[in-house]
């Protein structure tokens, strides 16, 4: 057997994961996602890395059921064509999301670090004769935390899902884990100086997290990796309907749990 018959044999071993996390490895190889597109454009022919790995995972499929009846063929392609699109969807959201998560944090983290110079920048006197003062402090402190709290759900989220799709490979370039690192590092940092001079004004402690509100933050942000990943990848495979009806079911469910976790006291919503 020639190395690229053996080469071939070996590529349609793989299954969808394999081929996917293949695919994943060599790409964040590049270092970020700017670099990857540019050497994908720089290559000669150009071949788009899903098609490639559908035609990789069709080949798969066919060698895995090679002499069974036309209807178990057909079945294992498009099965093997859902798991390769779908994850493929899902690495792509969770990079995207993420880049967009940390443009929007860099500006949070300045708007609320200003605010703490602003109000820690207060003499005794102002703030003695300030009655508004510790209910502000409490609620910029109480902010941060929250945005401590979100960073850490996401990051969860994401590792679940890497787990459980991706065999624990991580989906992120090296650059935006290097990225979210530091953002996470940084938002810490000024939340525990915010809670630190809190105390010292005497405003009062911010309230302990609600463990079961911080379980179901990680389970609504899991859904909103997967869901949509999964309703792009039935669209690409033609099935509209089925991709419709994931779609449906994950807006209908956040809509849920917006409302469930929107104060009572909120316009709009009623308090019996």
């Amino acid at each position: 057997m020639t190395h690229a018959r053996r080469l071939a044999a070996v590529e349609a071993a793989l299954s969808p994961t394999e081929l996917v996390l293949r695919w994943l490895d060599k790409a964040r190889a590049s270092g970020d996602l700017a670099s990857y597109v540019r050497s994908l454009l720089d290559a000669e022919p150009v071949e788009p890395p899903l098609d490639r790995l559908c035609r990789e995972a069709v080949q798969g499929a066919r060698a895995r059921v090679r002499g069974r009846r036309p209807e178990i063929l057909d079945a294992a392609i498009a099965s093997a064509l859902r798991e390769v699109v779908f994850r493929f969807e899902l690495v792509m959201r969770i990079n995207v999301t993420t880049h967009e998560l940390l443009e929007r944090e860099v500006f949070i983290e300045a708007a609320l670090s200003a605010h703490v110079g602003l109000l820690t920048g207060e003499d005794d006197e102002e703030r003695r004769l300030d009655t508004t003062y510790a209910e502000r402090f409490a609620r910029l402190r109480d902010l941060l935390l929250f945005r401590v709290a979100e960073l850490q759900a996401t990051g969860e989220a994401r590792t679940i899902v890497e787990a459980r799709y991706l065999a624990g490979h991580p989906a992120l370039f090296p650059d935006a884990v290097r990225a979210w690192d530091e953002q996470l590092r940084q938002t810490e940092t000024l939340a525990a100086m915010a809670v630190r001079l809190a105390e010292l004004d005497g405003v009062p402690a911010a309230a302990r997290p609600d463990p079961d509100a911080a379980s179901a933050r990680v389970t609504e942000l899991v859904a909103g990796l997967v869901e949509p990943a999964k309703a792009d990848a039935l669209e690409k495979l033609g099935e509209g309907g089925r991709a419709l009806g994931v779609a449906t079911s994950w807006l209908r469910a956040r809509s849920t749990s917006c409302l469930n976790t929107m104060p009572s006291d909120t316009p709009g919503r009623s308090g019996a």
